[in-house]
């Protein structure tokens, strides 16, 4: 669990520090020609930023929210994969959790390095016959990158209203519900309708942030329970201090995260809030198809494992 514990912070850790390098290098870049690159990112960047050229110029109809929405979902629906398997990863955890628990009970209390070693190695054992290894892990973390390029391109995209760029959004009109997409609460001039619209647009995605983590955890503990269901109360493994620790660590970073979206969208063109806006109800309508299904995707596992 230690182990474990130190993953996730690992993973926070980067995908905090990727953020903040993405966004402080000296505010909104241009697009590079092809022949010039513009870092590593635009790997990501460029594809995205055609694919919302190619929207606008058709389902989209000109208009800039409409892009966004439209490309978000294309581009989380093309990430489901990756998910899928994070949430397999999830399920194995579920279905190794009674088998991990004895490993813990059996010793408890045991400091000794030859009882340790023994206990690592039981693990590891356990942990190959699942099929659970830090490659899983970093699972969503793969996905990240995708995440930071079309928060690249959703920056650069006001600089690239002009004719004289490879792909020209000057096209597009920024306006959503009397908020101008282009423009954040600091570019001059900027009226109290936009000042407010941006504070909306932040306060909603810390609300379906927060809102999707509740779900989350409210899905995990009704598995626990359906699993432990014909498991007697007394002989129902009981939370270590590890693992309590553990959750708490989980909460500060959930809540962390959603602290440091919020800043970004507050400082930000009002095309990131709704970009994050659409993506997060768009997340919390996948993990609540995912389980669905994650029933009849529990039996499967358990035959391969078996």
């Amino acid at each position: 669990m230690k182990t474990q514990k130190k993953k996730y912070l690992i993973v926070a850790f980067a995908i905090i520090g990727l953020f903040l390098l993405t966004s402080c290098r000296g505010g909104v870049q241009e697009y590079k020609p092809i022949s010039g690159w513009n870092g590593i990112i635009d790997i990501l960047v460029w594809p995205i930023a055609a694919l919302m050229w190619g929207i606008g110029k058709t389902v989209g109809f000109g208009y800039y929210g409409l892009v966004i929405i439209v490309a978000t979902i294309i581009v989380r629906t093309l990430a489901w994969p990756i998910y899928a398997k994070t949430n397999d990863m999830s399920l194995k955890m579920q279905l190794m959790g009674p088998d991990q628990a004895k490993i813990e009970a059996k010793y408890e209390g045991k400091t000794d390095p030859e009882s340790q070693q023994r206990k690592q190695m039981e693990l590891m054992q356990l942990y190959k016959k699942y099929g659970v290894g830090l490659g899983g892990c970093l699972l969503p973390f793969i996905q990240f990158p995708i995440f930071i390029a079309f928060y690249q391109t959703l920056q650069r995209v006001p600089v690239t209203r002009n004719p004289q760029y490879k792909l020209d959004f000057s096209f597009l009109n920024g306006n959503f519900l009397g908020i101008d997409l282009f423009r954040s609460r600091l570019d001059e001039p900027v009226t109290q309708f936009q000042t407010w619209g941006i504070i909306v647009l932040a306060a909603l995605v810390g609300i379906t942030q927060i809102f999707s983590q509740i779900l989350a955890t409210r899905r995990q503990k009704r598995a626990k329970a359906e699993a432990q269901a014909n498991i007697p109360s007394y002989r129902q493994p009981q939370q270590t201090d590890v693992q309590k620790q553990t959750e708490m660590t989980m909460k500060i970073m959930m809540y962390g995260m959603t602290a440091m979206m919020v800043l970004f969208v507050y400082s930000s063109t009002a095309a990131l809030g709704l970009y994050w806006l659409v993506g997060n109800i768009y997340s919390t309508l996948q993990a609540e198809i995912s389980a669905k299904t994650n029933k009849k995707r529990m039996e499967v596992l358990k035959t391969r494992i078996k």
